[in-house]
């Protein structure tokens, strides 16, 4: 936080002493919530954007962590392995008992249950999400969960009544549109997202008018080969 236009003067919110990351405006912007690794987990806090005591919304032995908003401010998300599975789960920001909103995914491994990228819809009744590599919807009180993609695509966005998303299993990587009322995808577009790094998960966003899809291009990589001298 900031409290001159060109960010000169940084205001710390927080003194925690701990990995504060991922933090996340409320929509009033009057609040931050975030998560923090104490006691050998992580958990999910909020604070004014005043700075102040940050107020701890979880506990246990459980990791939560990527907290982010609900659209009118009356819940935060966020995801926990609580029961050794992933799921999104939701808390108030004045804390108290937390809702279970996804189902747990099949037993695994962590790494293979692990819930990213949810999103909350406009009329705020479904919540999407990614797990497993597909792509799913749910109520956001919870509930049986509906398969949307047969894959979970990276770089995606909620749109009015659809998904915009990028299929980056083709070379040049392919613009879609799924419409959700009707259960039908068109391809509107392909980017060029230069050399391949095995890294497809960064940048991606639409525009609040739905004229622009804003993504990151890599424009060149780049290697050397080195000689140590005196090695032996």
């Amino acid at each position: 936080m900031s409290d001159s236009d060109d960010g000169s003067t940084p205001v710390q919110l927080t003194s925690i002493g701990q990995g504060a990351g991922t933090p996340g405006w409320s929509p009033d912007g009057n609040q931050i919530a975030f998560d923090c690794r104490q006691e050998g987990h992580s958990d999910i806090f909020v604070v004014s954007v005043q700075g102040g005591s940050p107020h701890r919304l979880t506990a246990g032995p459980s990791d939560n962590i990527m907290p982010s908003w609900s659209r009118d401010g009356k819940w935060i998300y966020f995801s926990s392995d609580r029961g050794g599975i992933w799921a999104v789960w939701k808390v108030t920001p004045e804390g108290g008992l937390a809702v279970q909103v996804t189902p747990q995914g099949e037993r695994g491994t962590l790494d293979d249950s692990f819930v990213y990228g949810w999103s909350e819809s406009v009329d705020r009744k479904f919540l999407y999400y990614v797990q497993n590599g597909t792509l799913w919807r749910v109520a956001a009180t919870g509930g049986e969960a509906f398969r949307i993609l047969a894959f979970g695509p990276v770089r995606w966005r909620l749109f009015r009544d659809g998904i915009c998303f990028m299929d980056v299993s083709t070379r040049p990587a392919q613009l879609k549109l799924l419409d959700l009322s009707r259960g039908k995808t068109t391809r509107f577009g392909t980017v060029d997202l230069g050399p391949p790094t095995g890294d497809t998960g960064l940048g991606f966003d639409v525009s609040p008018d739905g004229q622009w899809v804003l993504y990151t291009r890599v424009d060149g990589l780049g290697s050397d080969l080195m000689v140590v001298e005196n090695f032996r």
